[in-house]
């Protein structure tokens, strides 16, 4: 089969090497020096249970293996999965125009998953949510998409670029939990999950929109309480405040699912143990705020804004949280300009 990953990240990298060594066909999109030197050496994997290496491999370009960093450079190819695994500011009207020609009508497309989508309500079971099936809160970016051919994959590992060309898997917890949107593509995203157990993990899930809502809103407050705090996992696991402000916004975050009647399949203390489970991880946001990037904390923000507003459903603490961090990295960044 033919595979697209758009975005060489790590985990578009890990998910580049799942579908190459499983005997696909794959074509890795990436840019700056990380392109650079994989094109020029391959690209270094490692995957590791926390401090133990369990897998460690180069991949170089091959017939199978295409390291690319413009994707209108690639002719005559019709793809069976598109991932969309750029950063969440990086997923727009201009990335997705780049796409379209690339998703046909039959290709199965799995787009990020960390901000709650523009499909969120489409499809939804249940006689008291028939008011919100047409809703649409992101029209710059559905226009862009075939709703019926959406597979939703969560991502459940922590993977860092060490350095350009160098990826490492510090642990997997869940793996890639996912399942289709619509009937249509069930097949497609069955074939998926076989493909992925032959490498990582991909449990069975019986409702995507609560593994969604479940990354969403892990992702949320883990990467807050860790700007707030400055703490990588370990130090989060051994501080008392910390966790409880994650449960504060969990908690809050949970209303959505509640008012939609969508199940809440794992727990808060659950999830905050799988995820701390990771003990030599830093969150993503907290590391990128470190190396002075642009951090995506108002995009998942936005996600849950939108809802919000929409259900008529207040999550206060958040609010302050996420109002607090920003201020924060606002006046950081506004230190850093006047220095320079």
């Amino acid at each position: 089969m033919n595979v697209l990953v758009y975005g060489a990240g790590a985990i578009g990298c890990h998910i580049g090497y799942c579908m190459y060594a499983t005997g696909n066909v794959v074509y890795l999109i990436g840019r700056g020096e990380h392109y650079n030197q994989m094109k020029r050496d391959g690209m270094h994997i490692r995957i590791c249970d926390n401090e133990i290496l369990k897998r460690e491999q180069v991949v170089k370009e091959d017939s199978m293996f295409y390291i690319m960093s413009d994707i209108n450079n690639i002719k005559d190819v019709k793809f069976d999965y598109v991932f969309i695994t750029v950063k969440l500011d990086d997923y727009n009207e201009h990335a997705l125009q780049n796409l379209y020609p690339y998703m046909g009508k039959n290709t199965a497309v799995i787009p990020p998953c960390t901000k709650l989508p523009f499909w969120w309500f489409y499809n939804l079971e249940g006689e008291s949510n028939e008011r919100f099936k047409d809703v649409d809160f992101d029209q710059q970016l559905s226009k862009y998409f075939v709703r019926e051919n959406i597979i939703c994959m969560t991502m459940w590992l922590s993977s860092v670029i060490e350095n350009p060309g160098n990826v490492c898997v510090k642990h997997v917890q869940r793996g890639y939990p996912l399942k289709e949107v619509y009937p249509k593509m069930k097949n497609s995203a069955d074939k998926l999950r076989d493909i992925f157990k032959l490498t990582c993990k991909s449990p069975d899930v019986d409702n995507i929109r609560s593994e969604i809502f479940i990354k969403s809103i892990n992702s949320f407050a883990f990467n807050t309480v860790a700007l707030d705090r400055e703490f990588n996992n370990l130090q989060l696991s051994q501080d008392e405040y910390s966790k409880d402000c994650i449960r504060k916004i969990m908690l809050e975050g949970d209303q959505i699912l509640s008012v939609l009647n969508i199940p809440i399949i794992q727990n808060i203390e659950d999830r905050i143990s799988q995820t701390l489970s990771s003990t030599k991880h830093t969150m993503s946001m907290l590391n990128d705020y470190r190396k002075g990037k642009q951090i995506e904390l108002d995009c998942l923000w936005e996600g849950f804004s939108s809802v919000c507003k929409i259900l008529r459903i207040d999550m206060e603490f958040s609010k302050y949280m996420y109002e607090k961090v920003m201020d924060k990295v606002c006046t950081r960044q506004s230190s850093a300009d006047l220095n320079e």
